[in-house]
């Protein structure tokens, strides 16, 4: 049986080919199509996965359509049920085949633990929203998955990580990455007022999750105001990274103490931040972080969730132009 794993239909499109329980080939649209983010699939990556591998006896989607559609109403972003219709979406590349769908979250963690190699671990999922889930953490054992903690929307560490990228003058959903290296030239003069403003918990390791006082889902250019300087910028990116560390560290640490395992896995797009992980690798005997940990990588953990099992994974099967 040929299945595709598909993420699409927002950013980072991606597509995953599998023979049976392997995975063979991954992809994103961006190498085709030369367009950062790239949200939509292209007739050349969809032809080349037809031609190398066959076309798909089925597909599974990285997330609920109808779970996503009742959050973006609550939110306030209308009711999308039009374009969140998949079948309809991928019937623009003449794909007809049966369509299943995976809990955005249960794909980060699948794809995180059965690609891992390892027989337990704690898998703690971070990223902006999936569904209605912002941060959840997982059991797994021998080929088991338990989620044992879920925290809802708009409680986001993605969402927070982007408002701040956008209050340092940056460009949310595309320059996190830059908040790292501006940290480095800031200072901690401005981390208990951001702290102060935005979150209610200590991050001290005694609860999961992060709670914050404000919805993040717009941004917070409000915050602040008189912070206008190149200085006060490296400062505001210091505090970001600063209290994104402390996030990590807290939830990590929860895990430890929680549950049996004393190997950590860490996916979803948060999981990008190679500074904060770094800052907590010798708390545990192994931590893995796999290749494209955010949305591109649920491809692969889509058709995982179904598979439920430890597959032979090598990264070098991610294609790049």
């Amino acid at each position: 049986m040929i299945t595709w794993g598909m993420v699409g239909n927002s950013h980072d499109a991606s597509l995953a080919c599998f023979i049976d329980d392997k995975p063979w080939w991954a992809c994103m649209a961006k190498d085709f199509s030369k367009v950062d983010n790239d949200p939509d699939f292209n007739w050349t990556m969809i032809e080349a996965a037809n031609q190398a591998y066959g076309k798909p006896d089925r597909i599974v989607w990285y997330e609920k359509p109808l779970l996503k559609t009742t959050r973006q109403w609550w939110a306030g972003q209308g009711w999308l049920a039009k374009e969140n219709n998949i079948k309809n979406y991928l019937s623009q590349w003449d794909i007809t085949a049966p369509i299943e769908y995976a809990p955005h979250h249960h794909a980060h963690a699948a794809y995180g633990y059965y690609t891992s190699g390892l027989d337990n671990a704690s898998i703690l999922v971070m990223d902006s929203i999936g569904e209605w889930e912002c941060l959840t953490i997982w059991k797994g054992q021998g080929n088991k998955l338990k989620k044992v903690f879920t925290q809802r929307y708009p409680h986001s560490v993605g969402l927070f990580y982007s408002a701040m990228t956008q209050r340092c003058g940056l460009t949310a959903n595309k320059d996190e990455y830059k908040i790292a290296e501006m940290a480095k030239k800031g200072n901690d003069s401005l981390v208990g007022l951001v702290h102060k403003h935005l979150l209610h918990n200590d991050l001290d390791g005694r609860m999961p999750g992060v709670f914050f006082k404000q919805n993040l889902h717009k941004g917070c250019n409000w915050l602040l105001p008189d912070m206008t300087t190149k200085k006060h910028m490296n400062n505001l990116a210091y505090a970001t990274q600063f209290l994104y560390e402390k996030i990590l560290k807290s939830n990590a640490d929860w895990c430890k103490k929680n549950l049996p395992s004393k190997n950590l896995i860490i996916t979803g797009g948060c999981a990008l931040n190679k500074q904060a992980n770094q800052k907590i690798e010798e708390d545990w005997k192994k931590i893995y972080v796999p290749k494209n940990p955010g949305d591109p990588g649920s491809c692969i953990g889509a058709v995982l969730t179904k598979i439920k099992k430890q597959v032979d994974y090598n990264d070098k099967i991610w294609y790049t132009r």
